[in-house]
């Protein structure tokens, strides 16, 4: 080939080219012959540190001890980051070189940060080793200096009421524990906090147990006006610390406990869950709203990358990333009437539930359960047999088949249905009597009497005027046989309701029309179709009538035109079975449910539970708000 044509000349170049590459590739890597070139230190100490071996990238260096300290140190800072790495320029003037390399860590509740650094090159003995110095990690490094993070967290927004009154608000609190220093008998300092406290004294020594040395262990987190009357107590115990503070509290501990839920530092699952959105020590909403409503009322907290001294101070921020204030969550429910609920419940211990609605709006105005050291909330996920509180359905079914409430229909104490024996729970008609009377007697052989006049699906279809069967809190399945349709009359079978539920049943009533319950002030309107004005005139009429001569007597003496329906409904096995105690009923523009679980009667147990919470409402009643 001609050394003047244009191929030869390409393929001069690219000889040329192929002879200053190698020579490159002998510098960074050595060559036939020569000691391996620097790469062969900094590519293993670059990929032994991207996966997370900070010991086996120290040995790369020439002073593994220290780089192994300061590798870990940065890493845990950052909170147990991964790192990437890539190379850039690699510069060598004889013995020593260094290397532009570009870093991205990927931390937990930030997210990626890249930053340029230089990692240093020495060779000694013909061997390249990474010359270590915290600036191989991060420029602004220095001595003992390492990268961190810190959260700047906002406050927990409030949860108010549909008057914007605060429910859930910041609180003074103390915190009462062990201080690790300062205990010299672990076991006798738990015991007798325990003792005070009424806590469970082995759970706090082995948890103190577990603890650094220097550790605050806390036992108990108490509101102000608990902790007084213990102070001189909780003072006297060897080794316990308080610390004052604030928590996020309703204004007692029983206030719609259950509902509105709790604040506690965060589990491990739950930090562990998150991704690096919650912290250890994060406080984190564990059940009812706080749980369900908890990023939007924690919103998230501001994050920074910062360079923390050797004593662990930030010295400098390197990286921030803007936090999200949490957002108050406005409910409907009202403070007096909850206020109401707790008061009609104060001194119970029993399994029992209130729960309040606005009629005309499906408001959700108060809900109360017992006992307060339970955090189910069965007024609205309990599941019962509704017992004759469902005899207001079934009182609508007849009336649209043609009952009339002056047709006589006996009450004999006992009823045969297929072999099955019913009896009446809270009183007896006596002989031939209208069927208001009935009602107002709540006599179960004569519903069940009047059982076979309708459908099969006829309970299934006008419970859902009433919002039965609408949603999950309740099922009105048709009846399968004579038994189980008699049996249904009466709220028993396989109908299962939760006390919110019945509550709808009582608003139904008072509105002429069910309205989805809402718990929130943003929650949709919706509704179901309105009932015909004959029936809610002769229900509202009925409804009155257990107040003033049937079994809701308990009620007689609260103001106003209260009307409602007491229910004993029979659970589980047994002869007889044990049973349930159920009151519905309204005033004006408020429905309320009483359930008892295990309470003998409706009318004996529940109906005074609901003439208290009328009695403690505010003169003025009526719920103001939307």
């Amino acid at each position: 080939m001609p050394r003047s044509s244009p191929a030869y000349a390409r393929v001069a170049a690219v000889a040329a080219l192929a002879v200053v590459a190698g020579a490159v590739a002998f510098v960074v890597f050595g060559g036939p012959g020569k000691s391996p070139g620097p790469r062969s230190a900094l590519d293993p100490y670059l990929q032994a540190w991207a996966r997370g071996d900070d010991r086996a990238a120290a040995q790369e260096t020439d002073n593994p001890r220290a780089a192994a300290a300061a590798l870990a140190a940065s890493r845990r800072g950052l909170d147990g980051a991964r790192v990437r790495t890539s190379v850039g320029k690699v510069r060598t003037e004889h013995d020593s070189g260094d290397a532009e390399v570009r870093v991205t860590w990927t931390v937990p509740g930030i997210g990626q940060w890249s930053y340029a650094t230089t990692v240093a090159l020495a060779r000694e003995d013909k061997t390249w080793r990474v010359s270590w110095t915290p600036a191989n990690i991060h420029p602004r490094l220095r001595g003992r200096s390492r990268l961190g993070t810190v959260r700047d967290d906002s406050p927990r927004a409030p949860i108010i009421d549909r008057n914007g009154r605060p429910l859930v608000m910041a609180r003074e609190v103390v915190r009462v524990g062990i201080d690790r220093a300062k205990v010299t008998d672990i076991d006798a300092t738990a015991s007798q906090l325990a003792a005070v406290l009424k806590i469970d004294g082995d759970k706090l020594a082995a948890a103190a147990k577990r603890a650094g040395p220097k550790q605050f262990v806390e036992a108990l987190t108490l509101r102000n006006a608990d902790y007084q009357p213990l102070a001189d107590r909780i003072g006297a115990i060897q080794g316990v610390q308080t610390v004052d503070g604030t928590a996020q509290l309703a204004p007692t501990r029983s206030f719609a406990r259950a509902l509105l839920g709790g604040v506690e530092p965060a589990t491990a699952e739950q930090v562990q869950k998150s991704r690096g959105a919650i912290a250890p020590g994060d406080d984190v909403g564990q059940w009812g709203v706080e749980a369900r409503f908890d990023r939007r009322l924690a919103g998230s907290a501001a994050r920074r990358i910062v360079i923390r001294n050797a004593a662990g101070s930030p010295t400098a921020t390197l990286l921030r990333r803007p936090g999200k204030k949490g957002q108050t969550l406005k409910t409907n429910l009202d403070r007096d009437v909850q206020q109401a609920a707790e008061t009609a419940l104060s001194g119970r211990t029993d399994k029992v539930a209130i729960v309040a609605l606005q009629p005309s709006t499906g408001d959700i105005l108060a809900v109360a359960n017992r006992p307060t050291d339970q955090t189910f909330d069965r007024a609205i996920d309990g599941r019962y047999p509704p017992g004759s509180t469902f005899k207001v359905v079934s009182t609508a079914a007849l009336l649209r088949d043609g009952l009339k409430t002056t047709d006589t229909v006996a009450c004999p104490p006992t009823i045969d249905v297929g072999g099955k024996q019913f009896k009446n729970f809270e009183g007896e008609a006596a002989g031939a009597v209208p069927f208001s009377t009935d009602f107002a007697q709540s006599c179960n052989t004569a519903f069940v009497s009047l059982a076979k006049r309708l459908p099969s699906d006829a309970l299934t279809r006008t419970a859902r005027d009433f919002g039965l069967g609408r949603t999950k809190a309740s099922t009105v399945p048709p009846g399968t046989d004579s038994v189980e349709r008699a049996a249904a009359m009466i709220g028993q079978a396989r109908i299962l309701a939760s006390p919110l539920a019945m509550a709808g049943v009582a608003a139904t009533v008072a509105d002429g029309r069910w309205h989805v319950p809402r718990l929130l002030s943003t929650d949709p309107h919706s509704s179901g179709p309105s009932l015909p004005a004959s029936e809610v005139t002769t229900l509202r009429t009925l409804m009155r009538s257990v107040v003033t001569s049937g079994t809701g007597t308990a009620l007689a003496a609260v103001p106003g035109e209260v009307a409602g329906k007491s229910g004993t409904a029979e659970y589980g096995g047994g002869n007889p079975p044990p049973t349930h105690a159920w009151f519905i009923a309204f005033r004006d523009d408020l429905a309320v449910a009483v359930l008892v679980e295990k309470g003998k009667s409706g009318g004996e147990v529940a109906a005074p539970i609901a003439q208290k919470f009328f009695l403690a409402l505010p003169a003025q009643q009526a719920p103001a708000g939307p």
